[in-house]
C-alpha cells in the first residue's frame, strides 16, 4: 500500500486494515484521485462504473479522518434511494466500523422502532437513511433533537445520485438539505455514480454555492458484447454454454422475469438459479441476494431491480433479453459484470427487427461517450407545494418572507420567484391548507383532512407508490399498466390485450390509478410498459436515424450474429431506397400517414396532439420513430407540411394547454401535482408527458419530403395477437 502516493497520505492504522483485513494489495485510480481530494474538505462527483471501488474511494479518506481526529458522531450522513442498497450497505461498513471500534446505524421504513429511539438517544457515527426517513426525522424531532443529531456532520454521501436527482426525491432531498444547513457546520458533499450525462448540472444540484469537483474513473473496463437474434430456445441453447459462470440475466418485465426462470430451469437442469423482481416478498428477495452472491457459478434473473449497486458478488457475464430504451440502463446493466476479469461481458438478445437497431445505437453512444442528460424541472411546483407544507409543520408557524428565503436557498428551487411563492401561498389558503395571520403561516384545516392522521406517514414520501394503473373487471385485478400508456393510449371505448385476454376500457380513474374493464371479443392491442424497458428517448431515436443512413462504425457489428448483420444492411439499403437522407424529415402518405421525425415517443405523441388541434384526425397511432394516423378528410402533404414548419409557434398558442389538460385529465406524477394552481399543474404535466423540445428541434433542423412505401410502421407499434413472431431456426 505504502507504493501509492495517495496511500502515503493515510494514517498507519487505515493502511493495515486495507491491507491485512481488506487483503489489498493497492489502490485503483478512482481511488487514487478521490483520497488527496477529500482529505482536503472538497466537494466530489465521483462518476466509475458498479464494482469499480468508487464507494471506498469515498470511505477511505472518510474513514481515516474519523479514526485520526476522532470525529464526533454523527460524522456521517450517508443517504440511497432503496432501502435494499442501505442494508447491503450497513453490512459492508459495518466490517469497517467493527475494526476500527465504531458505530453505524441504518433506517428507513422497515427498521425497528426501538432501533430508531436507541439512536435518537445515543448518535453513532455513521447514519444510513433514506430521503423520506430523513425528513421524518427532521419533521418530528424537537430542534434540541436535530442539533444533537446533525451538528457534528463532516460528510453527507449520496448514493446512485443519478437516481435521485431528476425525480421528485431528488428535488425533496435537495430541499431537505437545504434546509438542515441550520445544523450542519459546512459538510463536505459527496454524490456517487455509474452514469451521469451532464455531470456539471448534477455538480451544482449537490452544491449550487460551489459545484463540486467531478472526478471520473480514468480506467476504462473493456466492453465486450454480443448481439443475438433469440427464441426462447435459442436462448437457452446459448446461455447452456455459461452453466459454469455467474451470469445476470435482466429482463423487461416480472411477467418475463417468472417466464425464463422457468424455461432456464427446464431447459439447463440447474439448482443454483434465483428469481429477482419488486413483487417477490423481501426476505425472499434477500435470501437470494445473499445466496447468489457467494456462488462461483449461477443464474440470476431480474428485473430492473438488480439495476442499481446492491452487491452481489463477481458476475461474469450479464445477458439482457430484449435491449432497454435509454444508454443510462444499458451501462448500469453491462457495468455489474467484470469486478472478476475486469472485462464488461454482456450479451443482448433481441426478437423484434428494431430492436437490433436499439442495441446497436446504444453500442455506439457508449462508444461515443454520449448518456442521456438528467433534465430537471424548472420550477418543480408540486415538490416546492410539498416543502412549504413540510417546513411550516416543522417550525409550527414561520413567517411567509423567511420560509420563502429558506426554500430559496435549494437548487431546484432557486428559479422559483417571489410572485410565483405568493401566488402558490394564495391558492394554499383559498384551498384551506394553510392559514396566514398577519404575514405568519400556520397549517390549516384541509392539511389535517388530506395528510392528517392514517394519512400522516403518506405525506413524507412524495412520490406516487404505484405509477401503474390497476386494471380491475369488477372487483377483480388483472393485472396493470403503465401510466404513460393509459394516458397516451387508453380512453373510454378502447381495446387493449392483457394475459391472452382482450379488454374494452369502460372508465377511467385517474384519482385511484384504475382502469374498469369487461372482456371484448374484438382483437386489441398488447400495450408496452415505459417501466418495462423505459420510454424511447430523443437521443437512442434520431441515432437509429443515423444508422439507417448508413453511419456507423462497420467494426461494432464483428460480434453481432450474421443474421442481425444481414438485416442491418437490409433496412440501410431500403431507407435508401425509398428516400431517408439527412436533413429530411420522411414522411408515407396513403390511407394513413407516417411521418418518420424519429424524435422519441414524448415528442410523437405531441405531435400527433398538435395535429389533432388543426385537422379532424383519428386511429392514432405514436411510436418512437414516427407519429402516424388518418385524416378524417382527403389527407395531402401540403397539411402535413404546414403543420411541421410551424409547431412551435403552435405550442404558444392557447388551445394546446386545452388540449393537454383534457389529455391528461386528472393524472398525478405525486400526491401535490393536483393541488397546485391549474396552470402550474397543466405545465409540469406537459414537462412529464412531452418532449416540446426534441420535438421543436427535429422539426426546426429537417425538412419534411415524401417517401415511398416503407418497412418500418412496423417498426414500435403494439402487437396484436396476429402480429405474433415467426420461430427463429
Amino acid at each position: 500500500m505504502t507504493g501509492n502516493s495517495s496511500a502515503a497520505l493515510l494514517s498507519r492504522q487505515l493502511k493495515r486494515f486495507l491491507a491485512r483485513r481488506l487483503r489489498w494489495k493497492g489502490l485503483n485510480p478512482i481511488q487514487e484521485e478521490a483520497i488527496p481530494l477529500i482529505k482536503e474538505k472538497n466537494d466530489a462527483l465521483i462518476i466509475a462504473p458498479t464494482a469499480s471501488g468508487k464507494t471506498e474511494a469515498a470511505l477511505i479518506p472518510i474513514f481515516d479522518d474519523i479514526i485520526t481526529n476522532r470525529l464526533e458522531p454523527v460524522s456521517v450522513l450517508y443517504i440511497s434511494p432503496l432501502k435494499a442498497l442501505i442494508n447491503d450497505m450497513h453490512d459492508r461498513i459495518e466490517t469497517w466500523c467493527d475494526y476500527f471500534n465504531l458505530k453505524v446505524t441504518k433506517w428507513h421504513g422497515d427498521v425497528p422502532g426501538s432501533k430508531k429511539s436507541s439512536f435518537i438517544k445515543n448518535p453513532t457515527d455513521i447514519l444510513l437513511i433514506t430521503p423520506e426517513s430523513l425528513e421524518v426525522i427532521f419533521m418530528n424531532r424537537s430542534s434540541e433533537e436535530k442539533d444533537r443529531i446533525f451538528k457534528h456532520i463532516k460528510y453527507v454521501i449520496i448514493d446512485e445520485i443519478h437516481y435521485f436527482v431528476e425525480s421528485d426525491r431528488g428535488t425533496q432531498l435537495n430541499s431537505i438539505l437545504n434546509r438542515m444547513k441550520k445544523y450542519f457546520n459546512d459538510p463536505t458533499f459527496i454524490g456517487l455514480s455509474a452514469t451521469v450525462g451532464n455531470p456539471e448540472t448534477v455538480s451544482k444540484w449537490l452544491r449550487p454555492d460551489k459545484p463540486a469537483r467531478i472526478l471520473t474513473d480514468p480506467s476504462k473496463r473493456p466492453f465486450q458484447y454480443k448481439v443475438l437474434c433469440g427464441s426462447d430456445l435459442h436462448i437457452s441453447e446459448v446461455l447452456k454454454k455459461y452453466v459454469n459462470r455467474k451470469v445476470l440475466i435482466f429482463v423487461h418485465s416480472r411477467k418475463d422475469a417468472e417466464k425464463y426462470y422457468n424455461i432456464l430451469k427446464r431447459a439447463l437442469k440447474i439448482k443454483n438459479i434465483y428469481i429477482h423482481h419488486s413483487s417477490i416478498d423481501r426476505e425472499e428477495r434477500e435470501t437470494g441476494e445473499k445466496k447468489f452472491k457467494y456462488l462461483k457459478n449461477g443464474f440470476m434473473i431480474s428485473t430492473s431491480t438488480l439495476e442499481l449497486g446492491i452487491d452481489i458478488g463477481n458476475i461474469d457475464i450479464v445477458a439482457q433479453i430484449r435491449p432497454p430504451h435509454n444508454v443510462s440502463s444499458f451501462l448500469q446493466k453491462i457495468g455489474r459484470s467484470g469486478r472478476r476479469s475486469k472485462n464488461q461481458r454482456s450479451i443482448v438478445f433481441y426478437k423484434r427487427d428494431e430492436e437490433i437497431f436499439i442495441s446497436l445505437a446504444e453500442i455506439c453512444l457508449i462508444k461515443e461517450n454520449h448518456i442521456e442528460n438528467i433534465k430537471l424541472p424548472e420550477k418543480p411546483k408540486d415538490i416546492y407545494f410539498h416543502q412549504i407544507l413540510s417546513s411550516i409543520f416543522e417550525n409550527g408557524r414561520i413567517k411567509a418572507g423567511k420560509l420563502f428565503n429558506d426554500l430559496k436557498g435549494s437548487y431546484m428551487f432557486s428559479k422559483i420567484t417571489r410572485e410565483d411563492f405568493i401566488s402558490i401561498i394564495k391558492n394554499m389558503e383559498e384551498r384551506e391548507f394553510i392559514h396566514n395571520h398577519g404575514g405568519y403561516l400556520s397549517l390549516g384545516y384541509n392539511f389535517e383532512k388530506k395528510f392528517g392522521k392514517r394519512n400522516f406517514m403518506d405525506f413524507y414520501s412524495v412520490f406516487c407508490p404505484n405509477f401503474e394503473y390497476t386494471i380491475k373487471e369488477g372487483v377483480k385485478n388483472i393485472g396493470s399498466l403503465d401510466s404513460l400508456f393509459v394516458v397516451h393510449f387508453l380512453k373510454k371505448g378502447s381495446q387493449f390485450i392483457l394475459g391472452g385476454t382482450t379488454w374494452k376500457v369502460m372508465d377511467i380513474d385517474h384519482d385511484k390509478f384504475r382502469v374498469k374493464v369487461q372482456k371484448d371479443i374484438k382483437k386489441g392491442d398488447i400495450p408496452d410498459w415505459s417501466s418495462e424497458g423505459g420510454v424511447m428517448n430523443a437521443l437512442i431515436s434520431r441515432k437509429i436515424y443515423d444508422l439507417l443512413l448508413g453511419n456507423y462504425n462497420r467494426d461494432f457489428l464483428r460480434t453481432f450474429d450474421e443474421f442481425s448483420q444481414t438485416k442491418i444492411q437490409e433496412y440501410v439499403d431500403h431507407a435508401q431506397e425509398v428516400g431517408f437522407r439527412k436533413g429530411v424529415i420522411p414522411v408515407e402518405m396513403g390511407s394513413k400517414v407516417y411521418i418518420y421525425t424519429f424524435a422519441g415517443i414524448p415528442a410523437n405523441a405531441l405531435l400527433s396532439s398538435i395535429f389533432s388541434l388543426k385537422y379532424d384526425i383519428y386511429s392514432v397511432n405514436d411510436t418512437a420513430y414516427y407519429s402516424s394516423f388518418k385524416f378524417r378528410d382527403t389527407s395531402n402533404f401540403d397539411a402535413v407540411q404546414d403543420v411541421l414548419s410551424n409547431v412551435e409557434q403552435i405550442l404558444t398558442e392557447p388551445e394546446i394547454k386545452s388540449l393537454v389538460d383534457e389529455k391528461t385529465g386528472k393524472f398525478v406524477k405525486n400526491k401535490f401535482i393536483n393541488y397546485l394552481p391549474h396552470e402550474d399543474s397543466l405545465k409540469l404535466k406537459m414537462e412529464l408527458l412531452y418532449s416540446p423540445d426534441d420535438l421543436i428541434r427535429v422539426v426546426n433542423e429537417n425538412s419534411a419530403v415524401l417517401v415511398g412505401p416503407t418497412k418500418f410502421k412496423e417498426w414500435g407499434r403494439f402487437k396484436t395477437k396476429k402480429d405474433k413472431p415467426k420461430k427463429e431456426d
